[in-house]
């Protein structure tokens, strides 16, 4: 069993290694980068160092093996106003398969408030409106295939819609946690966003052409704007957590106390390569403190994220506030609440 497993992790990283191979830079050529916005406070707090610590509902959007490790059901959303007056909201919700096995579907959403349209001849507005909007449809299964190694997929529609053009097309994400037994260290490795390209599509690339202008006569024919297909924002994501006090560290135990450090690196098809690192204190499982910084982002963007946590009981039900501060340098800091459930 012990080299069944070995073999699965290495053929999932071979296969996430080749996928976000590139001869050259792909900086700004994908669509539905609403796929990138962390979900969950929790993981936005950490800095997006989330692939190995992902526990709950929100794993689904960072690595879907990390669903496995929620005990019985879940359900959780989140929500905040992003930059540019986005909305911005996930919710998710798991249940046991059986002892081994979880099941999860979620859903993400990002809007905008109608914006009206301006043209160079009405620079104050033309009195037309519209809107952009982004939403994901996912299901995830992940199972634990010894004591140490949990696995998990997820497949999902994607769909951008502005004005009254729409792409939509399916993607798969698929990632593994195991854990080490020694000091506490879990690893992890997710590739997420891998599926088809998008294209857009709709009333407004309708137009006419003159099929042979030396003709005399009007000979204008129905046609169709060209628009190109592009890729999803596919992400391949490796991280270390370790408990460096307390949690599942025996060399330095605490019943009361958890200290833990966390730390990715992901790969956007995208962009260049990324780190996050994040450090979490947790105090009798009921609150937490969280710290993390992103590392290579754009300049004078994405960095210094800080956040908390509690969790509280009642009626056999356990709940879980957390919030997260984004700073984004030269854009608006961004605030991000979740709130989970636990039957």
């Amino acid at each position: 069993m012990k080299n069944r497993a070995i073999l699965i992790v290495a053929i999932l990283l071979s296969l996430a290694v080749s996928l976000t191979a590139a001869p050259f830079s792909r900086v700004g050529t994908s669509m539905a980068e609403f796929l990138k916005i962390p979900a969950g406070a929790r993981g936005a707090a950490l800095g997006g160092a989330y692939a190995a610590a992902a526990e709950d509902v929100y794993a689904m959007a960072w690595n879907p093996a990390g669903i496995g490790r929620v005990r019985g059901t879940s359900l959780g959303g989140t929500y905040n106003n992003y930059f540019a007056d986005l909305k911005y909201s996930f919710v998710g919700a798991t249940i046991p398969v059986d002892n081994a096995s979880t099941l999860g579907v979620s859903g993400m959403f990002i809007t905008t408030d109608p914006i009206e349209i301006t043209t160079i001849q009405q620079p104050n507005g033309t009195g037309t409106f519209y809107d952009y909007n982004g939403l994901v449809l996912g299901v995830s299964y992940a199972r634990w295939l010894t004591d140490r190694l949990t696995v998990g997929v997820s497949i999902k529609m994607v769909s951008e819609s502005i004005y009254r053009e729409k792409a939509s097309t399916l993607a798969f994400d698929i990632g593994s946690q195991f854990d080490t037994g020694l000091f506490g260290f879990r690893l992890a490795m997710a590739v997420t966003n891998f599926g088809g390209k998008m294209r857009l599509d709709g009333p407004d690339i309708n137009t006419s052409s003159d099929t042979n202008p030396n003709l005399v006569g009007n000979r204008e024919t129905d046609a169709k704007l060209t628009t190109l297909d592009w890729p999803l924002p596919m992400i391949f994501r490796m991280g270390v957590m370790v408990d460096v006090w307390g949690g599942t560290n025996e060399n330095f135990e605490s019943d009361i106390n958890r200290l833990t450090i966390m730390a990715d690196a992901n790969d956007p098809l995208d962009h260049n390569l990324r780190g996050n690192v994040g450090l979490e204190y947790e105090w009798n499982k009921v609150f937490a403190l969280r710290l993390g910084q992103h590392i290579n982002y754009d300049d004078n963007t994405l960095g210094l994220t800080f956040g908390g946590g509690l969790k509280f009981a009642s009626g056999g039900t356990r709940f879980a506030l957390d919030y997260a501060y984004q700073d984004f340098g030269l854009l608006n800091a961004v605030h991000q609440y979740t709130l989970s459930f636990y039957f």
